[in-house]
């Protein structure tokens, strides 16, 4: 019986946080595509993914130092913490072996806490802290491939789509009641994004290995007068090997840039003035599939920053988790 070949591609999307004159609060989210057919043999159809990802950013930087948060300064102090919770409902329709259309429903759920200043010794001036649950921002993302080799299932292709102004935008501060200013706590940065991408793969018949390789760039096209997210740019290359028929070991290289936020609304870093947003990130990504049927695939992934630069001060993840599930009709 033929290996189920899989290849899941994992690239590590930074929705940094955004204030007019305070560090940025560091709201991450994972964009992992848990597509089975989109990188390997075409399989007309239906599949429907479930996935949660968590991360913790707690590690303040300015470039690709970790420091101290500023105690002195008359606002926020980003010493403390922000967590995000995201489960990510898939849904991938194939209608023949070159096109295909993914929907991607993210609900977000994040709290965050940070101190304010300036402190009297060890002591804070205050404290203040953030919750928000909705639906995120919707993706709609349409492919379309062709085979470069058919005897050693080889191909590549396209990818194009929109992610839309969808999430909700008025969560308040819990202890204030008023909106606060960094834009991305919320579940929806209010933008409009094009979306634009090609892929690589090859899972040749008779061999435990398959590889494939991406790159995806996002683009702001509509947002509010206040605010634009930077542009970003996501470069994955990765393999899979299959221990056995059910079990198998993935394992990836995940690029990413971040172009800095613009308009009144963007961060800036309370120590210099510039800007307090974008930046560049390496990380290596492992993982494991398992196979309960031919169908239906377990997956867990873990994804570790080697390499993390940020532009002004922002915080961190030292690491993230993906863990989920994927069906084909």
């Amino acid at each position: 019986m033929a290996k189920k070949y899989l290849a899941v591609s994992l690239g590590m999307i930074g929705l940094l946080g955004y204030a007019s004159a305070h560090a940025s609060c560091g709201s991450t989210a994972c964009s992992i595509n848990t597509n089975w057919d989109e990188h390997g043999a075409s399989h007309p159809g239906w599949t429907a993914d479930l996935r949660y990802s968590y991360s913790r950013a707690g590690t303040l930087r300015s470039g690709s130092n970790k420091i101290a948060a500023d105690t002195t300064f008359n606002g926020e102090v980003e010493n403390l913490r922000t967590l995000n919770r995201i489960v990510t409902a898939g849904l991938d329709y194939s209608y023949d072996d070159h096109w295909g259309v993914a929907l991607h429903l993210p609900y977000i759920t994040r709290g965050h806490d940070h101190n304010l200043g300036p402190y009297a010794g060890a002591t804070p001036a205050g404290y203040e802290s953030f919750h928000a649950s909705a639906m995120g921002d919707i993706k709609v993302v349409g492919r379309y491939r062709w085979t470069l080799d058919e005897a050693g299932h080889s191909g590549m292709g396209m990818k194009f789509g929109l992610k839309l102004n969808t999430g909700k935008k008025d969560f308040v501060i819990d202890q204030t009641g008023t909106v606060p200013s960094e834009v991305t706590l919320q579940p929806g940065n209010g933008s409009t994004d094009l979306i634009l991408g090609a892929f690589w793969f090859q899972s040749t018949p008779g061999s435990d290995w398959n590889w494939f390789a991406q790159g995806m760039a996002q683009n702001s096209i509509r947002s509010s007068a206040t605010f634009r997210p930077g542009n970003q740019i996501n470069l994955d290359g990765g393999t899979r090997y299959a221990f056995s028929r059910n079990l198998s070991g993935l394992l990836q290289l995940n690029a990413q840039w971040n172009s800095t936020d613009s308009g009144s609304a963007a961060a800036l870093s309370p120590a210099t003035g510039g800007p307090s947003s974008g930046g560049r990130t390496l990380s290596l990504t492992p993982g494991l599939s398992y196979a309960i049927t031919a169908a239906t695939q377990l997956y867990g992934l873990l994804q570790l920053p080697l390499y993390q630069y940020v532009n002004g001060e922002q915080l961190t993840a030292n690491s993230s988790i993906s863990i989920g599930i994927s069906q084909r009709f």
